[in-house]
């Protein structure tokens, strides 16, 4: 991705051992309150000397509940309730609520925004990836990198599934929806905060639609042409994604690799000639028919981006 600041919940990367606090703070922008990691930090009610260390769920809970928002811990400690866990979350996130989990064997929280229902993924936001907003995290994945094994069994701490729940403690609804059309926007990227651009959108949309013509319609195409020239390419007023087949077999790749690794579109081809489709193919994801076409629109977006675009940034969100 470019370096351009981006639109999200979250404002900033984390601050040193503050992923909790940075979690929480999209959360709680999710629920409509705006608080920012130190502040949340500080709400924690854990001394400086600690934050070294991190904030622990209790800290976390005293910090939402100073902001006007309830928590219930959610918590499996065998590997085989791995699917119950996530059922359980993915419950509460359809109903539009926020959560914190933990990751990286007790090392490190992110934040579940939302649930995709249509694709079946969990999203993500991670308070210390810089090369993207969101993460799309399937049931497999959300179990594999939620299941915390201790490394210090003196201390006492079972292995362990654990979320916190979010919600307002007043009962109301969370104030934003996350829907698809709501990362497409966020993922575009802004130098306006998440908050101040959402409020602005009604206003841009009008201004952007001449007379009484539907803003669904667009621009007409003669102001286009008047705005941009005849010679502009046409190619530069449209957003390309993958396929549904490539966004899948990109899926597949993010997957396998590591959490922190980034998947650029050279990777892709690279694991494209080692073999993979053959493999998918064998486990009946793809069709033998497919692959041709997959590897010619593989190679097509490579020429149009380079081979170290992030493949993810073109999977398909609708």
């Amino acid at each position: 991705m470019s370096d351009r600041e981006l639109f999200a919940p979250v404002s900033q990367l984390q601050l040193p051992a503050h992923c909790g606090p940075c979690s929480l703070s999209a959360c709680l922008f999710v629920l409509g309150t705006t608080a920012t990691q130190r502040q949340l930090a500080k709400a924690s009610g854990r001394p400086m000397r600690v934050f070294a260390h991190g904030i622990d769920e209790q800290g976390l809970r005293r910090a939402a509940g100073t902001y006007g928002v309830v928590s219930e811990f959610l918590l499996a400690e065998e590997r085989r309730q791995g699917r119950t866990f996530a059922t359980r979350l993915r419950r509460h996130l359809t109903a539009g609520n926020p959560a914190i989990m933990l990751v990286g064997h007790f090392e490190h929280w992110v934040a579940v925004i939302g649930y995709l229902k249509r694709r079946h993924r969990f999203i993500i936001v991670d308070p210390k990836d810089k090369s993207s907003v969101f993460r799309l995290w399937s049931e497999q994945t959300l179990i594999r990198r939620g299941w915390n094994v201790n490394a210090a069994p003196a201390t006492g701490e079972p292995d362990q599934f654990f979320a916190i729940l979010l919600a307002r403690a007043d009962g109301g609804p969370p104030r934003w929806q996350v829907s698809e059309a709501w990362l497409r926007l966020c993922e575009r990227g802004s130098d306006a905060t998440a908050e101040g651009m959402a409020n602005d959108l009604a206003e841009v949309a009008r201004l952007a639609s001449p007379g009484d013509h539907a803003i669904t319609d667009g621009p007409y195409l003669a102001e286009l042409i008047e705005e941009y020239g005849e010679d502009a390419p046409a190619s530069d007023f449209a957003t390309t994604s993958a396929s549904e087949l490539l966004s899948e077999l990109i899926e597949a790749i993010l997957e396998r690799s590591e959490e922190d690794e980034t998947v650029v579109l050279g990777d892709v081809r690279d694991a494209v000639d080692q073999g993979l489709l053959a493999e998918l193919e064998g486990e009946g994801l793809i069709e033998s028919d497919d692959v041709q076409a997959l590897v010619a629109e593989l190679d097509a977006l490579i020429e149009r981006y380079g081979v170290d675009l992030p493949a993810e940034d073109l999977l398909r969100m609708d």
